[in-house]
C-alpha cells in the first residue's frame, strides 16, 4: 500500500493472517490449516507467490506463520483436468502427496449417507460405475461425483430425470431415463403379498435395482416384511435396499443390524 506522507509502499498484513494468528493464539493445543484448494489450477507465475508461505512459512517474507499452523492444498492432476497446471517442482517436493481415487462401492456408501436420491444410487450400482464418470472434453457435461450431487438436488426438486441433462450430458441421461422407466414391483403390492417369486424372474437386472430402490421406501413397522421379500431377489439387492432404507438413520442402521444378527449375517 502507498503511504502518501513517506512516499514509500508499506505492507499490510492479510486479513486471513490475522484471522490465522487469532485462531492459533486463542487454541493454542491444537492445530489449524491454512488450506491452499485448486493449487494446481495456478498458473506457474501465480503458484510462485505461494512459494514463501509453502516452503518458508512466511508471508511476504515479513511474517511468520504461528508454531501450530499446517500447511494443506489439494488439486487436481493433469490428466484429470483441462484446467490444471503441472505443479512446481519445489513445491510437489516439499509436500507430502495423498492420491484420492473414487470407487462405486465407496461413493455408493457416502450416497447412502448423505441422501443422494435413491434412484440416482441405483443406477450407479446397475451400471457397476461405469457412469460414475465420463470422460471431461470441456465442449458438453461430463459426469462425475460432484455432478451426481447436483443431479440428485435437481431430481428431488423437480422429479424429472430429463433435467439432469445439463449437468451429466445427454447420452447418460437417457440411459438413466430408460432405467428409471423400467417396470418395478410396488411397495404396497409387496405390502399385500400380490407378487411371486415367478414374478421377480419376469423382471431383469435394471428392473430389480429400481425395485430395490422403490421399496426402500418402507416405513420401520414394514420393514421385516419387506426386507424377507427382498431377500428372495438376491443378496446384491438387499444390500442396496437395506442402505438406502437406513440413509444414515441411526435407528434404522440399528434395525438393520439387529435383523442381520438375528439371520447370522
Amino acid at each position: 500500500m502507498y503511504n502518501q506522507d513517506t512516499h514509500e509502499m508499506i505492507d499490510i498484513k492479510p486479513s486471513w493472517l490475522k484471522k490465522l494468528e487469532n485462531i492459533c493464539e486463542s487454541e493454542p493445543d491444537k492445530l489449524h490449516i491454512v488450506f491452499f484448494d485448486e493449487i494446481t489450477n495456478a498458473l506457474p507465475s501465480i503458484q510462485g507467490i505461494a512459494f514463501n508461505i509453502i516452503l518458508d512459512k512466511e508471508v511476504n517474507g515479513i511474517w511468520k506463520l504461528p508454531d501450530n499452523a499446517r500447511i494443506v492444498a489439494a488439486g487436481n492432476e493433469m490428466k484429470d483436468s483441462l484446467a490444471a497446471n503441472q505443479l512446481a517442482e519445489p513445491l510437489f517436493n516439499r509436500f507430502a502427496h495423498v492420491y484420492i481415487k473414487t470407487t462405486p462401492d465407496g461413493w455408493l456408501k457416502w450416497a447412502s449417507e448423505n441422501n443422494i436420491h435413491p434412484a440416482i444410487c441405483a443406477y450407479i450400482a446397475y451400471t457397476g460405475g461405469r457412469s460414475l464418470r465420463s470422460k471431461y472434453t470441456g465442449e458438453k457435461p461430463n459426469a462425475d461425483p460432484r455432478k451426481w450431487e447436483m443431479a440428485s438436488k435437481m431430481l428431488y426438486k423437480t422429479g424429472n430425470p430429463k433435467m439432469i441433462r445439463s449437468l451429466v450430458g445427454e447420452d447418460i441421461t437417457n440411459e438413466f431415463v430408460e432405467f428409471c422407466n423400467q417396470e418395478v414391483i410396488t411397495l404396497e403390492g409387496v405390502l399385500q403379498d400380490k407378487y411371486t417369486l415367478e414374478d421377480i424372474a419376469l423382471l431383469n437386472t435394471a428392473s430389480l435395482y429400481l425395485t430395490a430402490v422403490n421399496l426402500s421406501q418402507v416405513d420401520e413397522e414394514n420393514y421385516d416384511k419387506v426386507r424377507s421379500f427382498v431377500s428372495k431377489i438376491g443378496p446384491e439387492f438387499e444390500s442396496i435396499f437395506n442402505s438406502l432404507y437406513a440413509q444414515g438413520n441411526e435407528k434404522r442402521l440399528e434395525q438393520v443390524a439387529i435383523k442381520k444378527l438375528q439371520l447370522g449375517g
